[in-house]
């Protein structure tokens, strides 16, 4: 009876553990065995599908994004709800979903006027709490999303990348027809390419440094591409536009020198859309007269989705008008998530999006 006890035990505690990448310090990954999350009423439980590693887990893994530590990464997710809080009434077991890792309280000022992202409340799903790089994640009721019949689990987690790529768009402001720049050939900068494109921008100017990612700009809509590692993208750009520059700039990389590429490379009247995350510590050096003011220049910033350009990147995905095909280089396991974050942080192996299956 004791023996069986102990193995009614053992295996009672096998059943509440599962397998995770925890960043415990800068550089400092580990996989470890640690207890499947516990739910509140008005929470859920996803068993993971598919997570995408994104340029944050890099700079969090370089510690120049502070998250909490030590904490289980991973933000782009995908997943099977396994389990309900007693309150959740428009989610059950079984639901396929996505989740936005924006996690705001939904009554402060800022909540109730529709600008859940300056909630002084806010915090982020893989960033100051356990996320997606893991067999088994939490997130509220409100921010889970149930994903279409016709949509991949390996395509839904591009909807966090797509949602904020629509929200820089939109603050872009860009019409059919506009002549469109953006700095930047990682995912996001891909992406908004892609994006741009499909608002109906006649031309797209693609800048990065990368010549495998270049080539995927011309694949997946760019009508030219620029390596500003070797031109100067401020005078390639106006070469293109008939010395004019383009309507509208969206900048992707976040750098103080891509920053001001932007300010300088637009053309008088036009808008530009910076949505690189810089350092929280770096400065720039503006001209306000010639960069902004004379230009009578447009500026807007956007660093994350909000629930309207979330419900509208899962219909551009399932409907198959956004190609995230093109955009998945790698599929890996949670063991390998060390090696992933090394080849997008160093641009190897034809890196763009990797896929993570914890399962």
């Amino acid at each position: 009876m004791f023996n069986a006890l102990l193995l009614l035990s053992i295996t009672e505690e096998a059943m509440n553990t599962m397998k995770a990448v925890v960043l415990r310090d800068v550089k400092t990954y580990s996989i470890e065995t640690v207890k499947v999350p516990q739910i509140g009423a008005n929470e859920v439980l996803i068993k993971a599908k598919n997570c995408g590693i994104c340029g944050t887990d890099v700079s969090m893994y370089l510690g120049k994004y502070l998250p909490v530590k030590p904490v289980i990464p991973g933000h782009e997710v995908s997943g099977e709800v396994v389990e309900v809080g007693q309150q959740v009434r428009t989610i059950k077991v079984g639901d396929r979903v996505t989740v936005d890792e924006n996690v705001s309280c939904g009554t402060c000022y800022f909540c109730k006027h529709q600008q859940k992202l300056f909630c002084p409340d806010l915090y982020q799903i893989g960033i100051h709490s356990d996320g997606g790089f893991a067999e088994y994640f939490k997130a509220p009721e409100t921010n889970v999303f149930r994903l279409p019949d016709d949509m991949s689990y390996e395509y839904a987690p591009f909807t966090e990348t797509l949602a904020c790529v629509t929200r820089a768009v939109d603050r872009a402001g860009i019409v059919t027809g506009d002549r469109v720049a953006v700095i930047g050939d990682g995912p996001i900068g891909l992406s908004c390419m892609q994006m741009a494109k499909i608002e109906g921008a006649s031309q797209v100017i693609g800048l990065g440094i990368t010549d495998y990612r270049l080539e995927k700009a011309l694949e997946i809509g760019a009508d030219l591409v620029i390596d500003s590692s070797k031109r100067d993208p401020i005078r390639a750009v106006r070469d293109a536009t008939n010395n004019i520059g383009p309507d509208a700039v969206i900048e992707a990389v976040g750098t103080s020198a891509t920053y001001l590429q932007a300010l300088e490379m637009v053309r008088r009247g036009g808008k530009v859309a910076v949505m690189g995350v810089p350092p929280a510590t770096s400065k720039m050096e503006i001209e306000p007269f010639g960069q902004i003011f004379n230009k009578e220049l447009t500026l807007h910033a956007s660093f994350a989705g909000t629930y309207d350009t979330w419900i509208r990147a899962i219909s551009l995905i399932s409907s198959g008008r956004f190609k995230v095909g093109p955009l998945i280089s790698h599929r890996m396991s949670l063991y390998k998530v060390p090696e992933g974050v090394r080849m997008m942080m160093e641009r190897t192996n034809g890196a763009i999006k990797i896929l993570v299956s914890p399962q």
